[in-house]
């Protein structure tokens, strides 16, 4: 219930600080509002322009297997490797060279400054740049005026510079250098142009930064950008053109396998072609030298009955052809960073995955190569793959070799009984024979060879491109910012939240009373009463038959005193003390008397304030006492040191003196007991304005003589870590029956229900 309570009192305290300070958020508000208006009216709307693409990897690859899969890299990796080269710096450079977006150009509009996409109003030519200019932006204003023009140029904050022209015909001296003004059309005298130069590498830099190129889902092939600016149709134009590059780039990295087995077989079909045509002769000639006719028939039939293992020893030695020289490329140093022709007609399925393979990283390296430097970890990796797996090709290419030179033994050996049927023939027979085998082999190698060439035509040919554009690029309707609705939200949100943290910092930095609820909480003795704040710096806020707060308010303290002191002390002495200066206790001690007295009460105030008297100028005295005088010569009387207070007949007054070196000591002595037991025998109340505890002693050497004690606490004024002060003081029993006032509270805040209690 304890922590409840205190919660409940927090909260109660955030809602009057609130209310206290409500004009700090109704100016907040209204601040940020006008802020916020005035960037809605000079900010140019900006719109977000979206596309999606799918990617189609295998067709990329030209392979349908996965070819990285064995390194354990999944088309998740793929994707965003594609991702990244669709925003690399390279394709966004092509982009920008195709649609011409180097320069930037702006008219003024109202409050807005609107850019321009196609129709520059002027373009700026630089004649001789300073060498910082060179390396850096700058914008050039030209205002048009009726004998001229005003141009102003401006490169960061303290290169800036104020010409008028005539014309723009001439060069201009600026503070970048000297430039000059091409209009591109008539420029008019009611509006303002500018334009921006911007190096190559910023303005690249600048729409890397505003596309944006992400995957849909994860695990996906689709993917997503995103563009945005007040010019969406110059954004739509340049997503067309990065799709439309990047399939360019990638087709052109697809056909390079294609190139390379292109130009393989173009080699090995000259070579064979020259054999066949020699080949070719050879049968011609020997036909006309040996007059042949009838011979032809029967070696036809021989050849017919022998041509299986002919045919497929015509086939291994293709094969052999063709790992001869996938070993001498694969050994070619000058050809380490080329792709191994592929689809030329191997049949070990084995060597042909292992190739696609590697024609698969190798690709995807070049692709990465784009956008990272050498030293990138990535294409490090992929390099060492690449060395390890060209070696696996080199082995795997001598056993196939190895493999095939069995095959042919084998097939040579049965070929042999088909020789000794040819043996077994006249001998041009056999001789025409042999020449005709030659000339079959050189044909079906030279036929297989010509089926692989249009294979790969066909393929070279294929133009199916690898991003297929699934939505097209188009503005989103809703994507128009700032929005005029978020813009008060946010407003509004600043307006509430910079006036509330500065409170919080105020409340946090602020180790003063500012609580009435929490003093009498935290104080561990009777409060009597609070006191609104003296508004007409009077001393004396009491007088007889007056009605003011001030003066219900100290009656209210004198019901309350009444209550706290001892029933059985007829005559009580009351101490009014502070813990530091200035919280009023001579105030309240004055008034508190003086309220005593129009009750009608015989009332005796005592100035032992002695280093820092103040009664004598809150009841206008002439004489300033002779208390001190009293206490140090016994010649002194006590009707010699009291007087009348001049406020009312009941009250009278004792007030300090001179101030003597030795106060501590002078309240030690028996006069001063002496004192208040003549005191006792003449008044009814006696209340006696002390010292503050916290800063010098002498008010706890009075304890002896008093029957009860008031501290006076003074709202936004007295620390609180006061309040623990007069808790410890009354832990320690240093002084006794203890009570409380709370002085200067704003008139808000007090109030007539505070009792005398119990203590707390």
């Amino acid at each position: 219930m304890a922590n409840q309570n205190i919660e409940e009192i927090d909260l109660r305290k955030i809602v009057r600080i609130v209310l206290e300070h409500w004009w700090w958020f109704v100016i907040g508000v209204v601040l940020f509002v006008g802020l916020g208006l005035l960037r809605y009216f000079r900010t140019a709307a900006t719109w977000t322009t979206d596309a999606s693409v799918v990617l189609r990897l295998q067709e990329m690859t030209g392979n349908k297997l996965d070819p990285m899969a064995f390194l354990g890299i999944t088309s998740k990796a793929e994707t965003d490797d594609e991702v990244a080269v669709m925003s690399s710096r390279g394709l966004m450079a092509q982009s920008l060279d195709a649609l011409d977006l180097w320069e930037t150009s702006f008219v003024k509009s109202g409050l807005q400054w609107r850019e321009e996409y196609r129709t520059h109003a002027f373009s700026i030519e630089p004649v001789e740049l300073k060498k910082k200019a060179k390396l850096a932006p700058f914008e050039v204003t030209i205002r048009p005026k009726r004998s001229g023009y005003r141009v102003k140029v401006k490169m960061g904050l303290w290169h800036r510079s104020s010409t008028r022209v005539k014309t723009l015909d001439e060069p201009i001296e600026t503070a970048v250098g000297t430039i000059r003004i091409h209009p591109n059309r008539p420029l008019s005298t009611d509006t303002v142009y500018r334009a921006q130069r911007v190096i190559r590498e910023l303005k690249v830099a600048e729409y890397r930064h505003r596309l944006n190129v992400t995957m849909l889902k994860k695990d996906s092939k689709i993917i997503k950008m995103t563009l945005s600016s007040s010019l969406p149709e110059r954004d739509k134009a340049l997503l067309y053109k990065l799709i439309e590059l990047y399939n360019m780039n990638a087709i052109v990295d697809k056909n390079m396998i294609a190139s390379n087995t292109a130009t393989f077989i173009n080699e090995r079909m000259t070579a064979i072609e020259s054999e066949l045509l020699d080949a070719e002769q050879t049968v011609a000639n020997y036909k006309r030298d040996n007059n042949l006719s009838d011979v032809e028939t029967q070696a036809r039939l021989l050849l017919e009955a022998g041509s299986a293992e002919q045919n497929a020893i015509a086939e291994v030695q293709t094969q052999l052809s063709l790992v001869d020289y996938i070993d001498g490329f694969l050994r070619d140093e000058a050809k380490r960073d080329n792709l191994i022709p592929s689809n030329i007609g191997i049949t070990d399925a084995g060597l042909e995955t292992s190739m696609s393979e590697y024609n698969a990283i190798l690709l995807q390296r070049m692709r990465i190569q784009r956008t990272a430097t050498e030293a990138n970890p990535v294409l490090e990796q992929m390099d060492m793959q690449l060395a390890s797996m060209r070696q696996n090709i080199i082995a795997t290419v001598g056993s196939v070799r190895a493999s095939l030179k069995i095959q042919l033994e084998n097939l040579q050996a049965r070929d042999e009984q088909f020789n000794k049927r040819i043996k077994g023939a006249p001998e041009q027979e056999r001789e025409y024979v042999r020449v005709v085998r030659d000339q079959k082999i050189k044909e079906q190698l030279y036929l297989f060879l010509y089926e692989k060439r249009e294979e790969n035509a066909l393929m070279l040919a294929a133009t199916s491109m690898p991003a297929k554009i699934m939505d097209a690029p188009q503005r989103d309707v809703e994507s128009r910012h700032p929005k005029i609705r978020n813009i008060l939200v946010m407003s509004i949100f600043f307006g509430l939240a910079i006036p509330a943290g500065l409170l919080y910092l105020l409340v946090l930095f602020n180790n003063k009373i500012d609580d009435v609820k929490e003093y009498e909480r935290r104080l561990k003795a009777p409060v009597l009463g609070q006191l609104v704040e003296n508004s007409r710096n009077a001393h004396i806020a009491i007088h007889e038959g007056e009605s003011t707060v001030s003066a219900e308010l100290f009656r209210l303290i004198r019901t309350n005193l009444r209550y706290m002191l001892p029933q059985e002390v007829k005559t009580p002495v009351i101490l009014v003390t502070s813990c530091i200066n200035g919280e009023g206790k001579s105030y309240v001690s004055s008034n508190t008397a003086l309220s005593l007295a129009i009750l009608g009460k015989k009332v005796v105030l005592v100035g032992l304030d002695i280093r820092k008297p103040m009664l004598t100028t809150y009841f206008n005295l002439k004489t300033k006492g002779h208390l001190t005088d009293y206490l140090a010569e016994q010649e002194v009387t006590i009707d010699d040191i009291i007087v009348p207070s001049g406020e009312h007949r009941n009250l009278d007054l004792i007030p300090c003196g001179a101030i003597p070196p030795n106060p501590a000591e002078l309240l030690q002595t028996k006069r001063l007991d002496e004192l208040f037991e003549e005191l006792r025998k003449r008044y009814e109340y006696i209340i006696v304005d002390t010292a503050p505890l916290a800063l010098v002693s002498d008010t706890y050497q009075l304890d002896r003589v008093s029957d009860m004690t008031i501290f006076v606490s003074r709202y936004k004024y007295t620390p609180a870590e006061m309040i623990d002060y007069i808790n410890q003081i009354i832990d320690q029993k240093r002084m006794h029956n203890i009570a409380g006032v709370l002085n200067a509270v704003k008139g808000t805040r007090a109030g007539y229900g505070y009792g005398y209690g119990g203590q707390q």
